[in-house]
Parts: C-alpha cells; sequence; structure tokens
C-alpha cells in the first residue's frame, strides 16, 4: 500500500461516495434468527449479508452445526451452460440482514 498521494493504489473495500468500508455491517445491521430465515429454505431468495453483499438463488440449510450456529447455503445456477452451481455458504444466521422471496422473478426460480 502506498502513501497517500503517492500512487494509484485504491482500496476496493472503500465505497467510492462514502469512503465506508464496505466488508464491514453499518452500525444499525440487524441480523436475522433461524426462526426468521426458516420459512425461506428452499425457495428463490434475495439475500443481503451483513457485509451488504447481495446473493441469488436457492436457500439450503445444513443439518449440521457443529460449532455453534447453523450453516445455510445459496445455491445459484452455472453462469456458463455446462458449469457447475455457484454455491455461497453462509456461517450463521447472524450473516444474514435480509431475506427477499424471488419466487415471481423467473430469473431467480430454479
Amino acid at each position: 500500500m502506498s502513501a497517500p498521494g503517492a500512487g494509484s493504489y485504491v482500496d476496493s473495500r472503500l465505497s467510492p461516495i462514502s469512503g465506508r468500508n464496505l466488508w464491514r455491517p453499518l452500525r444499525d445491521y440487524k441480523s436475522m434468527t433461524d426462526q426468521e430465515i426458516k420459512p425461506y429454505l428452499g425457495k428463490a431468495v434475495r439475500v443481503t449479508l451483513a457485509d451488504r453483499r447481495v446473493l441469488a438463488g436457492v436457500l439450503h440449510a445444513s443439518d449440521e452445526s457443529g460449532h455453534g450456529h447453523r450453516h445455510y447455503a445459496i445455491v445459484s445456477d452455472a453462469i456458463r451452460e455446462g458449469g457447475h452451481a455457484a454455491r455461497e455458504l453462509i456461517h450463521g444466521g447472524d450473516q444474514i440482514a435480509t431475506i427477499e422471496d424471488a419466487s415471481g422473478d423467473p430469473a431467480a426460480t430454479p
């Protein structure tokens, strides 16, 4: 990392508008509980994570926890035909800020 003004280094984690770190939740961030997440399991959803990433796909839960929280996964169709489905593992409901039902969106429905 270079000193300010010494080069062209840009921290991609910072918002170009506000300068806030996009990988950390805001102070007003509220996480979801496992009970709030349960009705969305097996459905097409749009999920906003605590770090502000937005994922879309089918929400799944793992029965194994082992270390104090439940694991969830968002599984999306492959980007390229014949490719593998994309899968993002989420370590606990406290990493999920919001879930929206995307079952009415043909692009989000498996």
